[in-house]
């Protein structure tokens, strides 16, 4: 156990030290004001490979969903003595009581951070959770990606992108999506469907939100990789993406 709580501290004292020295800019800085506001709150999703911008430069307080292995465990102290705070679960194993858990902290009027390819991937595919939880909470869904121009990336599963020192990055915030519209269109088109329940999406519906929040996040991977450095895109890890 000590091991791995001073795994956490270094992690922790690496991404501080690191970050300090960035320099940090915020795009549609709209959507960044009215998340800092607070006036309601948000579901901010972002890939596992942008954890550590995400983790600097989130608006505290701020609610995030940390896998409950031991890897998990470790960046989750780490992320913890940076000032988010942690609830244990999955977005896309044995979610159901980490769902609740952040239903309950919406409610409260709590922002969520989640990584919805987290904890292993796929890399950049979207698991159905912050979209069970958007249904059930009716609360918006907001992206938001980093990109760096000069960089160090893990040969992991997700490629987690480290900014060098003294480099220049950019936090891009994608516009909030509503869930509902998005099954709203879906179900008028599905209307004599078997499956469909007074206010219960439908099978399709859910998939079709879940691809559709997916392509917005990965479109907006890609546009903050071209502001930053326009002839070095990076293709999703092992060219997973549709």
């Amino acid at each position: 156990m000590f091991g791995k709580t001073l795994f956490s501290v270094v992690i922790a004292a690496v991404i501080f030290l690191l970050s300090i020295t960035i320099r940090w800019r915020h795009e549609n800085k709209a959507i960044y004001q009215l998340v800092k506001e607070r006036k309601k709150p948000y579901i901010i999703i972002s890939w596992h490979q942008h954890i550590i911008g995400m983790t600097w430069n989130l608006p505290r307080p701020i609610t995030t969903l940390n896998s409950p292995h031991p890897d998990g465990k470790i960046l989750g102290l780490a992320v913890q003595m940076l000032g988010l705070n942690v609830i244990w679960g999955s977005s896309n194993k044995q979610a159901l009581s980490g769902l609740r858990l952040l239903a309950n902290q919406l409610k409260q009027g709590h922002h969520i951070g989640i990584t919805p390819d987290g904890p292993r991937g796929p890399a950049r595919q979207l698991a159905m959770g912050p979209i069970a939880l958007a249904h059930l909470t009716n609360v918006e869904i907001i992206p938001v990606v980093f990109a760096v121009d000069r960089q160090w990336r893990l040969k992991s599963w997700d490629q987690t992108i480290i900014p060098k020192p003294f480099s220049k990055a950019t936090i891009l915030w994608g516009t909030p999506i509503k869930l509902g519209e998005i099954q709203q269109q879906s179900e008028s088109s599905d209307s004599h469907s078997p499956d469909k329940r007074k206010n219960q999406p439908t099978k399709k519906t859910l998939e079709k939100s879940r691809q559709q929040v997916e392509d917005a996040l990965n479109a907006l991977t890609d546009e903050c990789d071209k502001l930053v450095a326009p002839n070095s895109l990076v293709p999703a890890p092992g060219n997973s993406r549709k």
